[in-house]
């Protein structure tokens, strides 16, 4: 079956290319034919590219080097990269998702009504794993033309609970809780090396920390005499930045003797590859939400002086690998149904 899949998969970011990349090798593995589907052209892609400069020389050569590893990363999904809006193309089963494909209150990226079903050319159109964030039902019942594309897709899946009631209460269909399809393979094959010299360090993973978790970071790191590492964003407060690919992201990961992060998948992969680690989760609903279901909610950072009372905490990983597994089958299984041909 030829599938079309709608994500944010061409972002800066290691969670939007892995979220893709994941979902990918997922349909792969049940012997469909996939592609990712531009909706936006050469413009947009240009404006996303001036992002990265700076007038800083050291972020601007980090910048180059973090959109080369994206390049070469970017070979391995299968794009077709003629925007949706000039080729119509036909696809057995367009798949819409994971990621915040479904928050109109992000203001950097547009609303596509694509997104949210409409206008697509395909036979069976489904969703797997989007998320609305912050988005209410009141934000998207008042655009009936949002409403409207929503009750053109034949299978519902979300990430989370508040994507979940909002489908719940616009379209009279049966909605699936399910994982983010980074939960869904194994990465065995694709890890890197990301070209750290040391051993004994903490991995920090965020776009941006304020000043007091700087210095909390800073002195945790101190008091264990380890070092920090950053990759994908310029944390110049780290010991080092790391342009890595996503592959050699979750090297670096598996490598950590500690991971501090505020991201959803930096908490994914924390827990995928088993570290002590710990989020400011309060602050993302995603994040909080992803860490309570899978009772974790413990690793929250937040309004904790000493976070090393968290990083050094056990976590049951055998029971929470359990839960992970139990999830993974709902999912797979709700993939393997919607996609199942019609008769």
């Amino acid at each position: 079956m030829e599938v079309g899949v709608l994500t944010l998969h061409n972002a800066f970011n290691f969670g939007a290319y892995l979220q893709a990349y994941a979902l990918q090798k997922a349909l792969i593995g049940m012997g469909h034919d996939v592609e990712f589907i531009s909706l936006s052209g050469r413009e947009a892609s240009m404006r996303r590219i001036r992002t990265l400069l700076s007038k800083k020389p050291s972020k601007l050569v980090f910048n180059l080097r973090k959109y080369a590893a994206f390049r070469q990363a970017w070979k391995s999904i299968n794009v077709n990269r003629t925007s949706y809006s000039k080729t119509r193309r036909h696809y057995d089963a367009v798949v819409i998702g994971s990621d915040e494909v479904w928050n109109i209150q992000n203001p950097t990226f547009a609303m596509m009504p694509e997104y949210f079903g409409r206008g697509l050319n395909a036979k069976n159109i489904i969703t797997y794993a989007p998320s609305s964030s912050k988005t209410t039902y009141a934000d998207v019942a008042q655009n009936p033309l949002l409403a409207e594309g929503m009750r053109n897709i034949h299978h519902f899946s979300a990430r989370d609970r508040n994507t979940f009631e909002i489908v719940e209460k616009i379209v009279n269909k049966p909605v699936t809780m399910v994982l983010d399809p980074t939960f869904l393979v194994e990465y065995d094959e694709e890890v890197e090396e990301a070209g750290v010299n040391s051993h004994g360090y903490v991995l920090v993973y965020t776009y941006q920390f304020d000043r007091l978790k700087i210095e909390k970071t800073r002195r945790f790191a101190r008091s264990r005499g380890l070092r920090l590492i950053s990759p994908c964003f310029y944390n110049d407060w780290c010991d080092e930045v790391v342009p890595c690919t996503p592959f050699g992201f979750l090297g670096l990961i598996r490598d950590a003797e500690y991971v501090v992060t505020d991201t959803f998948h930096g908490s994914i992969f924390s827990i995928l590859y088993g570290k002590h680690f710990g989020s400011y989760a309060s602050e993302k609903i995603k994040v909080a939400a992803l860490l309570s279901a899978l009772g974790l909610a413990d690793r929250e950072l937040g309004g904790v002086d000493d976070i090393g009372s968290v990083l050094d905490a056990r976590i049951d990983y055998g029971r929470v690998r359990t839960c992970i597994e139990q999830e993974r089958d709902v999912s797979l299984n709700y993939l393997r149904q919607a996609l199942a041909p019609a008769g």
